[in-house]
């Protein structure tokens, strides 16, 4: 992966020679500058300056000082020029390339910023579109991304009123940069869109860096073939880079022929990337761990011992270490060893939680992925095939648990359309309040297996976990805990569950889905209660529309989903307690008419406050933070910050919510896709920030719904006893309308996802 150009110090070195300037003592100073005479130039500046005090004269020899490598007079010079104000643009930035060289990071950057002030105050826009430029540069890998992004999109507006066509190209791949480490692909692919006409097509290792920006965003998208032709056309036009560059490119395209099956390309780039090691060089770990996934391919499992166990032995990067130590899980799994397997990949998954752990968002890219998950699959595997159903499911659990930033990640990525730095920058921003907010919340804790057992006492739940091409189910009941061989391939379960989400009314499909999902033996005895939690494509499944014994499931049993068990036990566990009266916000733009007669009949039903229309105000719904009920009948969605729901002043998305601690003892999401998400774990929906804002339960939706059956529903869920009971009450409320003959359509997205006991 190519880092951005830096360029060199004096891309936009002063321009002394003023049109019409008469001759004169100055300008012959400026001559010999332009003639690159330093020497000559530096005596003769210096002593126009002292004659005539002319700024020109003095900005002059610090050009002349800095090209004769004496910093101590340049640094003085600058001092000097700024004490009699006399300082022009430009010049504060070789002292900020002086202190940089030294390593005087917050000296340089301290410069830069003066330089860019003086430089905006000029009109300036090319310098400071370079400044701006090598501020990115500066702050990336110290920086939060929210900074990093604004120097980056503030670079791009400069260069655009600049008009210069190679700061334009620098900004918008410093742009893409920012987005693409943030795992916003689409908002980085709209950045290289902009930086394609820009780099001179004479630029041969320009167009090589951007061209290899295409192939990590194709790559990161699992578009092997398109990432394979960027990857070449860029080794093809990027040979005079840098050696760091073009065995980056080479380790890319092993690993793009690896996964494409052609073991004897993939291994002609690894050695063209062996090639590129400067003499005397460590062996870098990415090579390490290509080297030793290549080995396994071609099954010569000794020499993938010896590669793994050289680069183990380096102390490598936690990033590193997790991977290396699951690709000697798999070496030992491949040779029969599975007591050393399972110990590999339990230390792979402990790297990768102590990162989680660690890890400030400044590096968020490094952890938030989510082939982190494949220590924890590969280790209940393992456990699964070997019977061990208790330890199978802390794995599980521990996987559960501990992706709930990944799913919040993946789940707010750049929509479509024309690009604004704007949109991507709510995204960053919404990201980087929302990381320590999660992390800090309870629901989020990891447990150990048998506190989370104990919590759960009695109850019954069904736990479905992917791992690799394979699903799983663990059933539950008190400390029983018992692994289930599903009646399928993971394969045509998967294509059922998208027929029953197409057709929710398709009985057969139901009734095949719950012959596989529900065997006789993982099911409690009617009329007992089942928490649910549904790992992968399963998360947006109405459970309740699955039919088994030729009855839909919610009728015989109460279903309540959880993000995992340890998640459940901590909703349940948080001394937190909202006493304060109900709240109902609804119908924000006057365009949900049964919504607002929904919200008043609520109200009057709990004898709690109704705000609608411009009432139903984010102030509001902080103030909810202490309800024992909050009622939302309005409009909800997805844009670049993830999930939102839309309030009369503003729209807010999930992050507020997590991080402002909104969490009513509980929320009723009565609006459309609330409860969906587009991960594979159940924290990346709405809903779920609410469960992470306090809310020990939430009911919500999984599609859209229409406006007054919506109402209808919502009643007979409250007339029930949804204040008290609230999953009860649902499973009660759905019932109904089963008996009524309702298609499933209108009452199986309905779900409650937390506690039964609120």
């Amino acid at each position: 992966m190519s880092r951005v150009h830096f360029g060199s110090l004096c891309a936009l070195g002063f321009l002394c020679s003023l049109p019409g300037c008469r001759q004169s003592e100055v300008q012959g100073c400026l001559d010999l500058v332009e003639a690159k005479q330093y020497e000559a130039a530096a005596r003769r500046c210096e002593a126009v300056y002292v004659a005539e005090g002319d700024p020109r004269a003095g900005a002059a020899a610090v050009r002349a000082y800095f090209n004769l490598g004496q910093q101590a007079k340049v640094l003085v010079w600058v001092n000097r020029l700024a004490k009699a104000g006399k300082i022009l643009p430009g010049v504060r930035t070789y002292a900020a390339g002086i202190h940089q060289q030294r390593g005087e990071i917050e000296a340089a950057e301290r410069e830069f910023r003066l330089d860019l002030v003086v430089c905006r105050a000029a009109g300036d826009h090319r310098r400071a579109a370079d400044i701006l430029y090598r501020l990115f540069y500066l702050s990336w890998g110290r920086s939060g991304y929210q900074q990093t992004f604004l120097l980056a999109s503030e670079a791009w507006e400069e260069a655009l009123k600049s008009r210069d066509r190679d700061l334009q190209a620098r900004a918008a791949q410093a742009l893409y940069s920012a987005l693409f480490e943030v795992g916003d692909l689409q908002g980085a692919r709209r950045a290289l869109e902009n930086a394609k006409d820009l780099v001179d097509e004479e630029d041969r290792t320009g167009r090589a860096h951007l061209l290899s920006n295409w192939g990590a965003v194709f790559f990161a998208e699992g578009r092997l073939a398109l990432a394979r032709r960027e990857f070449e056309r860029a080794l093809q036009l990027g040979q005079a880079a840098t050696p760091e560059f073009l065995r980056g490119i080479h380790l890319n395209l092993s690993e793009v022929y690896l996964q494409l099956g052609d073991v004897g390309r993939s291994a002609h780039h690894l050695q063209e990337a062996w090639k590129r090691l400067d003499p005397g060089q460590p062996v870098l770990s990415a090579i390490s761990l290509q080297q030793a996934r290549l080995d396994l391919a071609r099954e010569q499992l000794a020499e993938a011992d010896q590669t793994l166990e050289a680069a183990l032995s380096q102390d490598p990067e936690p990033d590193w270490g997790w991977q290396l130590e699951y690709q000697r899980g798999v070496l030992e799994e491949r040779r029969g060893n599975l007591r050393t397997a399972e110990s590999a990949y339990r230390k792979a998954a402990e790297i990768v939680e102590d990162l989680r752990r660690s890890t400030p968002f400044n590096e968020l890219k490094a952890w938030l992925l989510d082939d982190k998950r494949q220590p924890f699959e590969a280790l209940f595997l393992l456990q699964a095939k070997a019977g061990d159903a208790t330890q199978a499911l802390a794995t599980a659990d521990r996987a559960l648990a501990r992706t709930l930033l990944d799913a919040f990640l993946h789940s707010s990525s750049s929509a479509g359309g024309p690009w604004q730095t704007s949109s991507s920058l709510q995204r960053i921003t919404g990201l980087e309040s929302l990381v320590p907010a999660m992390s800090e919340s309870p629901v989020a804790a990891l447990q150990p297996i048998d506190r989370v057992l104990g919590a759960f006492g009695d109850r019954c739940g069904l736990v479905y976990f992917e791992a690799g091409s394979e699903l799983w189910l663990v059933s539950v009941s008190g400390r029983r805990v018992r692994l289930h061989a599903l009646a399928a391939p993971a394969s045509e379960i998967r294509d059922l569950a998208e027929r029953l989400l197409a057709h929710p009314e398709d009985r057969r499909i139901a009734a095949r889905l719950g012959e596989i999902l529900l065997p006789p033996d993982a099911l409690p005895e009617k009329g007992k209660p089942i928490f649910l939690v549904a790992d992968g494509f399963l998360g947006n499944l109405p459970f309740a529309a699955l039919r088994s014994d030729g009855r839909y499931l919610v009728e015989d049993h109460v279903l309540l989903s959880v993000p995992s068990l340890s998640a459940l036990a901590a909703l349940e566990g948080s001394p937190r307690e909202p006493s304060g009266p109900p709240l109902v916000l609804v119908d924000v733009r006057g365009d949900l008419p049964a919504a607002a007669a929904e919200g008043r009949a609520v109200g009057d039903l709990l004898r709690g406050e109704v705000q609608a229309s411009n009432k139903a105000t984010f102030a509001e719904l902080k103030r909810a933070s202490h309800a024992r009920i909050l009622h939302l009948a309005i409009h909800t969605g997805l844009d670049p910050q993830g999930p939102w729901l839309q309030l009369a002043d503003r729209r807010v998305g999930a992050s507020e919510i997590a991080a402002g601690h909104i969490g009513p003892r509980l929320t009723v999401l009565a609006s459309c896709a609330s409860g969906a998400r587009s991960g594979r774990q159940m924290w990346g929906s709405l809903s779920a920030a609410f469960l992470a804002g306090g809310s020990r339960s939430v009911l919500a939706s999984l599609w859209s719904i229409e406006d007054e059956r919506t109402r209808e529903f919502i009643l007979r869920f409250y007339t029930g006893g949804g204040a008290s009971e609230p999953a009860v009450a649902l499973a009660r409320a759905q019932r109904v309308a089963i008996a009524q003959g309702q298609s499933p359509t209108v009452w199986a997205p309905f779900v409650l996802f937390g506690s039964d006991r609120p």
